[in-house]
């Protein structure tokens, strides 16, 4: 049955793709044609050295510098938290003080045949007190002279008429190596991948990634609170960054230790072990633009199929096949729709052998059939280690499994005397073995492609069993030291984060060899490249609304760095003050969050299903499973958008109105696709929130009342309500709740009936919305088409 709070909601929604047509100008802010977009300089002073970066004449940098400094690192790693505490003391720090041409014998690119003006670096060299770089100019290689006598070596490049490149390197081997510019006045900053912090604002923060999450809501003890809080893993950071200023730059390296520390100056740097420090930034006229420039370069987000968008079931620990049974049945008794179910950890005989554990699921191939008989997929959890002892990790509570989990994998032997795993930083010919939170053992090194085909030969076996997802967890760079060494020579200094991609890479061959297109990979650690592999989750978060509300943020940031595909675990994985379940309050709030998230996952280590908690929970819970289930041809279209053009699914206000400083600071509402604006309800006990809308005309969807944009408005939330808007005009297309009440099934994309319902008068009289299947929905005065033809019930809200 169909709730009717679900039913109020979808009578009064949608549309479904990013089409021009469909788009509605507010006043004042039409798209005019711009001709030949400004082209980027880059202006060098020799003595004392500087350089600025321009473009179309307008200043984004000034007073750019470069500096290394030496020291110690003493980095703590928190494993029970899996936290790093950042502690890196600088002895000495060096500045460039002058510039002059490079005097080696390295290969210098012949200046462009249509430049008619001389090599720039020969004009600094014959004398010039500053030179400027222009596309198409070769690269400029300066020697840097810096303080103490210490030399470095800096080479500006232009790529592209938007984008300048830097490469800086010293001698001496020094610990850091960075570049900075002067700040701005309210200059504002977003990205840096998924951010835990109250903030989406990071001016004035000094962040080191892979160490920058601390808990510090309101169950941090007061003594941990002084000290910063609660260290957390940092899983999902990335590299890139946007400043309001008007460019974004990308560090691209992957080792340890790099750093955005964004005060008075504005400071990227990173580990001299790593290599050279290379930035690259981008200037195009918006950071929407900007974004998408820098996925090309790296992945664009994928598309997934259907049910990769839908709504998954999962429990810390399943003790037994009953239990797995028991969550997709409990799904069908009280209807909640169900499109998957994960086996989290343990399934496994061992950590990771791949094998499903006989004691624990004394039928698997069976149960994972059954379940895909009723239209549900089997998802399975793993990381990329594989054990000598896995008895400190989760084990089932029968015998026969802690005995098995208290012996090495079955498969260690093997991959060890075959060289797959990554090498002892001491001892180059051993493996490197480590306590992780599951156990003791050896992560795999998938940057050797021996090692990587044995892996994935394994994963592949499983999903032989039925088996069509893979929940990746683990792989982030804080667990190899920078000593580690892997199969191609390089180091966990140069590298440590590139594992994380190298795992996710090889978890989505094995998906394309036994399941091409339709296997889904669900992953939790993030760096460059890792936002074109399957979904990104938010990692672990405490069950409080504090939580929910840094989630939110995270979500933001992931967005702002290019990450589209994004989930978390409804109701918060680690519980209440990690001792008690979700709070009902708040599970009904998050599973509101989660029906607006592109994947809906339900997961916890405390008993926190639905059905479990009273009647109106349920209810709620339900209510929020089928809105999502109906969105799903919406979000599909907004997924295709980002696998077109690198426009994430959810968009903050950042990256729709960049030339407004408020915008870089709303951190607790977002359009979800072209169409919605989200309000999650974030405080305990709240009835109404405070919003901020975009600018243009919108309409409530509870209450049908149309709102100019541009402002912030208090509107009624609730318990059983989420805020959520829609723009005016816009076409929205989602699935019939009869349709999907027991979840998508496996009824082919193009053959599902469809609704459309038309919010208010579109511009011109015109509206169509393109679905991510190729379906074209049209409403043309009021009259309706759909191609190819396909069931479609219609609604307009005049």
């Amino acid at each position: 049955m169909i709730s009717s709070v679900c039913r109020r909601f979808v009578k009064r929604l949608y549309r479904a793709g990013d089409d021009p047509v469909n788009a509605r100008r507010t006043r004042g802010a039409a798209w005019k044609p711009t001709g030949v977009p400004a082209e980027v300089t880059v202006r060098v002073v020799a003595d004392p050295f500087s350089f600025e970066v321009h473009r179309g004449g307008r200043a984004l940098m000034r007073g750019g510098g470069a500096w290394v400094g030496d020291g110690e690192v003493r980095d703590q790693f928190v494993q029970f938290s899996e936290g790093v505490i950042a502690d890196e003391a600088l002895r000495t720090r060096a500045r460039a003080e002058r510039a002059a041409p490079a005097t080696d014998n390295a290969p210098r690119p012949a200046p462009c045949p249509e430049k008619a003006r001389p090599d720039a670096t020969r004009i600094l060299a014959g004398g010039a007190a500053q030179t400027v770089l222009s596309s198409g100019d070769p690269p400029l290689d300066l020697a840097l002279s810096m303080t103490g006598g210490r030399a470095a070596r800096l080479v500006v490049a232009l790529p592209d008429a938007q984008s300048v490149s830097l490469t800086l390197t010293a001698e001496d081997a020094p610990l850091r190596v960075a570049l900075d510019w002067a700040a701005a006045p309210d200059e504002a900053f977003a990205g840096l991948g998924a951010r835990h912090h109250p903030s989406v604002d990071h001016a004035g923060r000094e962040i080191q990634l892979g160490a920058d999450r601390r808990y510090t809501g309101p169950d941090c003890p007061p003594d941990l609170l002084a000290q910063g809080g609660i260290p957390q893993g940092d899983c999902a950071p990335c590299p890139w960054i946007a400043s309001s200023r008007g460019w974004s730059a990308w560090i691209d390296g992957t080792g340890n230790g790099i750093r955005f520390d964004l005060g008075e100056r504005t400071t990227l740097s990173a580990r001299a072990g790593a290599g050279p420090l290379r930035v690259v930034v981008h200037v195009d006229a918006s950071p929407a633009a900007r974004l998408r420039r820098y996925l090309r370069a790296c992945g664009l987000p994928a598309l997934l199929p259907e049910w990769g968008y839908g709504f998954w079931k999962s429990r810390d620990v399943y003790g037994h096949q009953d239990e797995v049974v028991d969550d997709v049945t409990g799904c069908e008794r009280h209807g909640i729709p169900l499109d998957a179910v994960v086996l989290d950890s343990p399934w496994e005989t061992q950590y990771n052998t791949w094998e499903p554990n006989p004691h624990q699921f004394p039928d698997f191939t069976g149960m994972v059939g059954g379940f895909r008989a009723r239209g549900v997929r089997t998802v399975v959890w793993v990381t990329p280690w594989v054990n000598l002892d896995s008895s400190p990790g989760q084990v089932p509570p029968d015998p026969g499994s802690q005995a098995l989990h208290a012996a090495p994998a079955d498969t260690y032997a093997e991959g060890e005397r075959e060289g797959h795993f990554v090498a002892d930083p001491e001892h180059p010919e051993r493996s490197f073995v480590a306590r992780w939170w599951m156990g003791t053992g050896s992560p795999v090194d998938l940057r050797s492609p021996a090692a990587e085909a044995w892996w994935r030969a394994q994963a592949v076996r499983a999903l032989g069993l039925g088996v069509e997802g893979i929940k990746a967890d683990d792989g982030e760079g804080y667990y190899l030291p920078d000593g580690a060494r892997f199969a191609d020579g390089a180091t966990g200094a140069q590298a440590a984060w590139e594992h994380g991609t190298a795992y996710r890479r090889s978890m989505q061959r094995a998906l394309d060899e036994a399941h091409p297109g339709r296997g889904v990979l669900f992953g939790r650690c993030g760096w460059t490249g890792q936002q074109a592999l399957g979904h990104l989750w938010g990692g672990d978060q405490a069950s409080d609304f504090w939580s929910l509300r840094v989630l939110v943020a995270a979500g933001l940031s992931a967005a702002s760095s290019g990450f589209s595909n994004w989930s978390h675990d409804v109701g918060g994985y680690l519980g209440h003050r990690l001792v008690d379940r979700c709070p009902p309050e708040l599970l009904v709030r998050w599973a509101q969050l989660g029906c607006f998230t592109p994947l809906m996952h339900a997961h916890g280590r405390m008993e926190q299903e639905p059905w479990t908690y009273d009647r109106a929970t349920l209810d709620a819970y339900r209510a929020a499973v089928l809105l999502h289930e109906r969105l799903v041809p919406y979000l599909r279209a907004a997924a295709a958008t980002a696998a077109r053009c690198g426009l994430p699914m959810i968009r903050p206000l950042s990256l729709l109105q960049p030339g407004e400083r408020h915008a870089w600071r709303v951190a607790d509402a977002f359009a979800l696709g072209p169409s919605l604006w989200v309000a999650p309800v974030l405080e305990d006990g709240a009835r109404e929130r405070e919003v901020v809308l975009p600018r243009g005309r919108w309409i409530e969807t509870w209450s049908g009342e149309r709102v100019e944009g541009g402002r912030t408005v208090i509107v009624p939330a609730p318990l059983e309500r989420i805020p959520v808007w829609v723009r005016e005009g816009a076409l929205v297309v989602t699935y019939p709740g009869e349709h999907v009440a027991a979840g998508l099934g496996d009824t082919p994309e193009g053959e599902r009936p469809l609704e459309a319902t038309l919010w208010g008068q579109p511009h011109c009289g015109r509206a169509r919305a393109r679905l991510a299947d190729g379906t074209v929905v049209r409403c043309v005065h009021g009259r309706w088409s759909v191609s190819p033809s396909r069931p479609l019930a219609t609604r307009i809200v005049a």
